[in-house]
């Protein structure tokens, strides 16, 4: 008679902590004061050397205005940002991880049983207004659950049953970088070529970094947050117009003020982050504009 086929085939394995269906951040960290913080040393390219306690706040906010005027970005390195993000699919992961300087722990689905697969996999934006789609849907989350489990029941280990998982498995990560990087990052992220996912993820990591520590400090935060923008707005210009690229709800009115020579800061008809709604890639409807 075979042994009894362990509940897990390796000791290492265990239960996966449940997550959201939805994206959720949290600031796990960052830097206490960041605008002070970060005019200290923007300050010592005029001469002056000092602690983020003798910083103003008009000094405060002439850096802010400043920050990204200038090539020179080395005082955004000041400020350190620490994320919890959780309810994120793995194709959404696949991306993040590509920034090269940024520092990342997540969930392994090595060992990591995703037992709860059925409940946590969220239903895609643009599936949810058709119903036989949708009905369509449920029905393949539930087959490929069930398979999963029938693997992990009967002795194979995560490594392997994984692979008849869903690009779309939930999963959470740590999520670590500087603020020149994110900033960086910002660029590309927030612009309509970006995937869905990223918008709802991009307004979370907003929200929370913004009510981040006490009230009294949010004024410094609220400048931090003006700084995450469309890659337009860094060059003066559309940077995705090739054939393959999507379709852009503020293009036409950045290349117009490009081809007048305005800079970005006069662009007062266009919200910069107006690329965030679900629908900014996919239509030419004005309707959608923020």
């Amino acid at each position: 008679m075979a042994d009894e086929v362990m509940r897990y085939a390796d000791a290492a394995m265990f239960q996966a902590q449940p997550v959201p269906t939805r994206p959720k951040v949290a600031v796990v960290d960052m830097t206490a004061n960041p605008l002070k913080v970060m005019t200290a040393p923007w300050l010592g390219y005029r001469g002056r050397f000092v602690l983020p306690h003798e910083v103003t706040v008009e000094e405060a906010m002439a850096f802010a205005a400043d920050a990204l005027k200038s090539k020179i970005a080395a005082p955004l390195e000041w400020c350190q940002i620490a994320l919890l993000i959780s309810g994120v699919s793995r194709d959404f992961t696949h991306q993040i991880v590509r920034q090269r300087t940024a520092t990342f722990v997540q969930e392994s689905m090595r060992f990591a049983v995703k037992d709860n697969f059925v409940a946590e996999i969220p239903l895609p934006y643009s599936l949810a207004a058709n119903d036989d789609m949708v009905q369509a849907w449920a029905q393949h989350i539930q087959r490929t659950g069930e398979f999963y489990d029938y693997l992990i029941g009967n002795g194979i280990p995560a490594e392997d049953a994984r692979k008849a998982l869903l690009i779309g498995t939930t999963t959470q990560l740590h999520y670590r970088t500087n603020l020149r990087d994110l900033v960086n990052h910002a660029g590309l992220r927030l612009c309509s070529q970006a995937q869905g996912e990223w918008k709802k993820v991009w307004k979370l990591m907003i929200s929370a970094i913004l009510h981040h520590g006490p009230p009294q400090d949010y004024w410094q935060q609220r400048e931090i947050i003006k700084l995450f923008r469309p890659v337009c707005y860094a060059t003066g210009k559309c940077e995705f117009m090739g054939a393959a690229d999507r379709y852009c709800v503020i293009r036409d009115r950045v290349e117009a003020h490009h081809k007048n020579g305005d800079r970005s800061e006069t662009w007062l008809d266009i919200n910069p982050h107006e690329c965030l709604h679900p629908e900014a890639a996919r239509t030419t409807d004005s309707a959608w504009r923020m």
